[in-house]
């Protein structure tokens, strides 16, 4: 079977039943210009999907955040949003989560397009396909860490609730009528997987599900603060935790990262994602020359 043909039929499979496809005839031999998407990810990708070493560090994260939850409950004046001051003892708590590779498992996707060598042109539709199959697993420990947190309260009484910040974004789909189908798969793929709760629909915030809420989550998160004191926070990306990090250099992002350096693994958490992010959007299109660059001095003045 020719690399291509294969390719065509990695791309009708990640489709599956979804709206959204990509016809034979429109795969394409070659990317031109621009490098495959995800290049080079196969290791990162195999290790999401096979090691169980990404699940130990998974659900030992997902742990040891319970344990940051129950710290943060314990004390009226503890926040996981840097921009939330004042006053917050009256609040009730909440959880902030970003979805994709911190609560939904993506690494499927991301194998396919590998194998079948997508070009970056290809990857919205691609991605759309995905979603409207609603078939993401979790996480490892991210199921038991929503559920766990549900059930927990303040001193006060007050469950936790969990938001969902997502940069999943609301977009037309030929041939279905909804404002925006990816919240429909995505609260029918949380559901599926027994993540359901009666705010749900409230609790999921997608990327232009406002005009306001773009890919830049402060206003999200921001918004959440006005009524609920934010616990915690678990996400992938730097970027989840910390505004304006997308465009910024390698060191000026270490130096966001130290100016919180207290606060990694107490009120927030990262998930391992090594398949993708903006971290790599930050190296820029050589990663031949990013491989030879020399490390990063520490801007948090650590060594080793």
């Amino acid at each position: 079977m020719s690399k291509h043909l294969i390719a065509a039929t990695i791309l009708i499979a990640l489709a599956g039943c979804a709206t959204v496809q990509m016809r034979i005839d429109e795969v394409k031999p070659g990317c031109g210009a621009d490098r495959p998407f995800a290049e080079g990810g196969e290791r990162a990708t195999l290790w999401i999907r096979t090691s169980a070493e990404f699940r130990a560090s998974a659900e030992g994260i997902y742990r040891s955040a319970l344990q940051g939850l129950r710290q943060g409950l314990a004390d009226a004046t503890w926040s996981a949003e840097a921009t939330q001051t004042g006053d917050i003892s009256s609040m009730p708590p909440a959880v902030v989560m970003d979805i994709d590779d911190t609560v939904l498992d993506n690494s499927a996707p991301q194998a396919r397009m590998l194998l079948a060598t997508a070009c970056p042109g290809d990857f919205d539709v691609l991605w759309d396909a995905w979603v409207a199959e609603r078939a993401a697993p979790t996480v490892p420990g991210a199921t038991a860490f929503i559920r766990a947190a549900r059930e927990m309260k303040d001193p006060q009484g007050r469950p936790v609730r969990v938001f969902l910040i997502t940069n999943r974004a609301c977009g037309t789909r030929p041939g279905v009528t909804s404002a925006c189908p990816q919240q429909d798969d995505t609260l029918a793929n949380l559901r599926a997987l027994g993540l359901d709760t009666s705010t749900l629909d409230d609790d999921l915030m997608l990327n232009g599900e406002r005009p306001e809420w773009v890919s830049e989550k402060l206003p999200r998160r921001q918004l959440v603060a006005r009524d609920y004191r934010i616990v915690l926070n678990v996400g992938d990306d730097l970027a989840d935790f910390i505004p304006d990090v997308r465009q910024q250099s390698q060191v000026e992002r270490e130096q966001a990262r130290c100016r919180h350096h207290g606060w990694w693994g107490a009120r927030w958490f990262v998930i391992p994602n090594p398949m993708y992010g903006s971290w790599q959007r930050v190296l820029g299109p050589d990663l031949d020359a990013a491989l030879a660059q020399s490390s990063i001095p520490s801007a948090c003045g650590e060594t080793g």
